[in-house]
């Protein structure tokens, strides 16, 4: 998508996987089997992928384009945000069906384009809509600058612990951290957070932004023994954290902001935490405004849940900017 980025007030360059999400229901009973636990999430490889998706392939209910990064993204791209992103597709049918997808956000893409499969993440729903996650990471895990070379015109960047899913990723994230950039971090499943502590605190002094659901939040603040309050007092730093139907909580400044989340049928949980995120990023960015941000971007999931797909159409998010609009006076 052409657009105008000459008004945009601040730029984010997002780096992360870019995955085909492919949703597969299942039951209470079925799930227990597998080694995952119900809301959590594992890495698999191709052999993984391949006998799940033989095993529950009359299970697949829908495809689509998937990754947090891109997701949340795309959702900050109706705000006043110049987004660029970094990633990395296979050669094969599931990019090119991706990248045209991508393509209708005004987002500047850099994609390397690996030899291995794109990556793919399964999606298992169970009748709550919960979504439990097992991810193959495929090319996704050979990130590159992609012919990227705008670093110094980057105000923020913006990453989450699962796209640290090989040595490569974590060799790129840390040559565009070695900038001194402000760095927003979006935290993922626990187990994924045990694995790079490493890296949470090494960057901490960069971050800006924090942002995870009510577990992963607590372990953090856990591991990192220490109270957001305090913490937020003294650097500056946002924490936010999703606590699903029961809203959100954000920490500033020694300060904490509630947000209530709006009831609706749910059609599906996934990626309605990025789509807040990205609305909160994009709203809080231009307005600095932390409980209009909160407010917009618990609407913004109110939308989110109501569709299949983990990253809403441009369209709908713009729709859902104006609703919002209307509804927070912004």
């Amino acid at each position: 998508m052409s657009g105008d980025y000459s008004n945009k007030n601040v730029s984010i360059l997002s780096v992360g996987n870019v995955l085909v999400d492919i949703e597969i229901t299942i039951s209470d009973d079925e799930l227990s089997k597998l080694p995952i636990n119900k809301g959590g999430a594992i890495e698999i490889d191709a052999i993984q992928l391949r006998k799940y998706l033989g095993e529950y392939r009359y299970q697949v209910t829908n495809r689509y384009l998937g990754g947090s990064i891109f997701t949340t993204a795309a959702t900050s791209s109706v705000f006043n945000v110049d987004n660029s992103f970094l990633g990395s597709v296979g050669k094969d049918r599931d990019s090119k069906n991706l990248i045209d997808i991508m393509n209708s956000y005004p987002i500047k893409t850099y994609l390397n384009v690996d030899l291995q499969q794109t990556g793919c993440c399964l999606i298992f729903l169970t009748p709550d809509k919960e979504r439990t996650m097992a991810a193959c990471p495929g090319a996704s895990s050979q990130l590159t600058l992609a012919n990227f070379s705008d670093l110094e015109s980057m105000d923020y960047i913006f990453t989450d612990l699962y796209s640290l899913n090989s040595d490569i990723n974590k060799k790129t994230i840390g040559y565009l951290l070695s900038s001194n950039k402000n760095l927003i971090l979006s935290l993922s499943d626990i187990s994924v957070m045990r694995k790079h502590m490493d890296f949470i605190k090494k960057y901490s002094d960069q971050t800006i932004l924090i942002a995870g659901n009510e577990s992963e939040m607590k372990f953090l603040q856990q591991s990192m023994n220490s109270s957001f309050i305090e913490s937020s007092h003294k650097t500056n730093k946002v924490y936010l954290t999703t606590k699903g139907n029961r809203g959100s909580e954000v920490i500033h400044d020694g300060k904490l902001y509630k947000s209530q989340s709006i009831q609706t049928e749910v059609a599906s949980l996934n990626g309605a935490g990025d789509t807040f995120l990205g609305a909160f990023l994009g709203n809080y960015l231009q307005s600095r405004d932390i409980q209009q941000s909160a407010d917009i971007a618990n609407y913004f999931s109110h939308c989110s849940i109501q569709k299949y797909e983990a990253c809403l159409d441009f369209p709908s998010l713009l729709n859902a900017k104006n609703a919002a609009k209307a509804a927070f006076s912004i």
